[in-house]
């Protein structure tokens, strides 16, 4: 792929930035009839060319006040800028708000274009340049070449092609280290292929054929076609202008949505950021109302300065943000903040928290500041801070949380699980700490189950993982860690065995009295539990722990150890003598009523003590 960068224009109105693209591209950017009619650009125009080897793609945004908004959206993806002041009026004020907006959006280089110098001689020319480098002292533009040109006469435009190609040379390809996000800032239907969005492609790739999530809609759908620089591609890369071709009706989609990957993204009302007010602008209080401008969206939002109750021109703050609507903010993205009335921009920042869910309160001033410092030292220190807070963290997240692609999110955890700093399990990340708590915690569970029912083999082992509230996966590795032994469904403690206290000893006491008392006429177990008055989980689990000394269940009848050798004892002499019986011989032999005797046999049989022929009758096991 050829290089690809994406270069905007800025500066006030009629300062001949359209002019400008026109004669450096051929192309007139001003596509609507009111932006003809008018002579203004309304909404962002764009153009393609390629300059050498490079296809520079041009975006020409608004500069009359009433549009800022437009030009904000416009400036996203914006890789360089042709700053545009004409020499016949001079530094104005949309120049100074949008040199805000660029150096807001994290714009670092650019090109000073002194454009109509036919309109002026040479010694207003030198004035103007000079108050020109004046107002860009300690900006982004500081050093940056001037450039003097004519769209009318063609004069210096040589020069700027040869500025374009150093800076241009300057410029970092984008990689496409993130998941893409295709910011919409056009939306319109094409005759005969349906509705068509376009946007500056942000980190990552589309292509042809993709399923793409709408938001905020949540609506899915595919890509039928893709252009850039105005040709069909099966691709489009990050930091192209792109048009979309998708599978919706117009209506469905709006100016501020965002195409991306299905279920990458998550909403918010709240965000924790970092806030540079401009030398320019007015003061900003605790709890100011604004205009909040991110990537082509516009929403209406309430400043709250978290260090501060004011915040002077000039001065950076961490800031939490409030919305009055969903948004999908993703870590490290810029903004810009412009007043609400009058609309005027006045700074802009970084997100660092973009899916926070607790307002800033005074009280927590210290340890909230403690965690934006964490989130502003970089990537490595925020996913720390993340996993700290959201733990369990979802893998999922990583790449709104952090703005990375989904490979380099897994590639992050691995080299924090390397270094013993986090435990992965069933696509959580916890925090070593918190995994060596929940062994801890397994460990007093079982424990303390074991003191509670002695007689139990141990505790059941969904009924754990239940307790624990986790997966499958990180079940197993806190089994393991804790040494705890699993024994089919149950868990327990490596060298405990089953056995009687108090109270359960009592309870065996009350079982065999009321056995011995009813004879072999034994009592069903639900009327037992019910004459004792215990309850059914204690009642049961004794009763598994008596049938492994040798107590013996037949049907719904319990048995103690000595009533079931004397049935044997009996039944077996009877079997010698007769060589086989019937249901009636063994009710005879034991004075029982059919609803004993039934089970009894059945036990007998379980035992390998007799055989059922096909006749009903009894005969000796062989």
């Amino acid at each position: 792929m050829k290089k690809v960068v994406t270069i905007g224009t800025a500066g006030h109105i009629d300062h001949g930035k359209t002019s400008l693209v026109k004669r450096l591209t051929g192309v007139d950017t001003d596509r609507l009839k009111e932006e003809k009619e008018r002579g203004m650009t309304i909404e962002p125009g764009f153009a393609h060319f390629f300059l050498d080897d490079c296809l520079i793609s041009i975006v020409d945004v608004p500069g009359h006040e009433k549009f800022i908004k437009n030009m904000v959206a416009g400036a996203h993806g914006i890789d360089g800028v042709l700053f545009v002041i004409a020499a016949d009026e001079g530094v104005m004020p949309q120049t100074e708000e949008h040199l805000t907006v660029c150096q807001m959006l994290g714009i670092e280089k650019g090109i000073v274009v002194l454009t109509k110098v036919d309109n002026v001689d040479e010694e207003w020319l030198e004035l103007v340049e000079e108050d020109v480098r004046d107002f860009l002292k300690e900006t982004f533009l500081e050093n940056a070449p001037f450039v003097k040109v004519s769209s009318k006469t063609g004069a210096g435009f040589d020069v700027l092609k040869d500025e374009l190609k150093k800076l241009v040379e300057s410029l970092d390809v984008r990689k496409g280290r993130s998941f893409p996000r295709l910011p919409v800032d056009r939306v319109f239907t094409v005759k005969g292929f349906g509705t068509v969005v376009t946007g500056t492609l942000s980190d990552g790739e589309l292509s042809k054929g993709d399923t793409v999530e709408i938001l905020p809609s949540k609506i899915e759908t595919k890509i039928k076609n893709l252009q850039t620089a105005g040709k069909d591609v099966d691709k489009a890369f990050p930091g192209q202008r792109t048009a979309a071709n998708l599978t919706v009706p117009k209506e469905k989609v709006h100016r501020g949505d965002i195409l991306t990957v299905p279920g990458t993204l998550r909403s918010s009302r709240i965000v924790d950021v970092t806030f540079t007010l401009s030398k320019s602008a007015p003061a900003v209080k605790k709890r100011q109302k604004v205009h909040f401008h991110y990537l082509t969206l516009m929403a209406e939002a309430e400043i709250v300065l978290v260090d501060r109750d004011i915040l002077n021109p000039g001065e950076t703050c961490f800031a939490q943000v409030i919305f009055d609507r969903d948004i999908y903010p993703v870590y490290g993205d810029n903004f810009v903040v412009r007043t609400i009335s009058p609309g005027r921009v006045i700074g802009g920042g970084t997100i660092l928290h973009p899916l926070e869910t607790r307002r800033y309160r005074k009280k927590f001033a210290d340890k909230f500041i403690e965690k934006l410092n964490a989130l502003y030292k970089g990537k490595e220190s925020a996913f720390m801070e993340f996993v700290g807070e959201f733990e369990p963290l979802e893998i999922k997240l990583l790449p709104q949380l952090l703005n990375l692609s989904l490979d380099e999110a897994k590639t992050l955890v691995e080299k924090f699980k390397k270094e013993g700093k986090v435990i992965v399990a069933d696509g959580l990340i916890y925090t070593v700490e918190t995994f060596k708590l929940l062994v801890n915690r397994a460990l007093e569970l079982v424990a303390d189950y074991h003191e509670e029912y002695p007689v139990a083999d141990g505790i059941n082992r969904e009924t754990l993982k239940s307790l624990l509230n986790v997966g499958d996966e990180l079940f197993l590795n806190i089994i393991s860690s804790a040494g705890l032994e699993e024994n089919g469904k149950v868990i327990k403690l490596e060298d405990f065995s089953p056995h009687l206290d108090e109270k359960f000893s009592k309870l065996k006491e009350d079982i065999d009295a009321e056995l011995e008392k009813s004879g072999l006429s034994v009592p069903t177990l639900s009327t037992l539990k019910e004459k004792l008055n215990v309850p059914s989980d204690e009642f049961y689990m004794l009763l598994s722990f008596l049938k492994r000394e040798g107590y013996r269940t037949a049907g719904d009848f319990l048995l103690l150890p000595e009533m079931f050798k004397e049935i044997k004892e009996k039944t077996v002499n009877l079997l010698k003598e007769k060589g086989e019986i019937t249901v009636g011989d063994f009710k005879n032999l034991f004075n029982l009523s059919r609803k004993h005797a039934i089970p009894f046999l059945e036990l007998l049989d379980a035992e390998g003590v007799t055989v059922r022929d096909s006749n009903g009758k009894r005969k000796l096991h062989k």
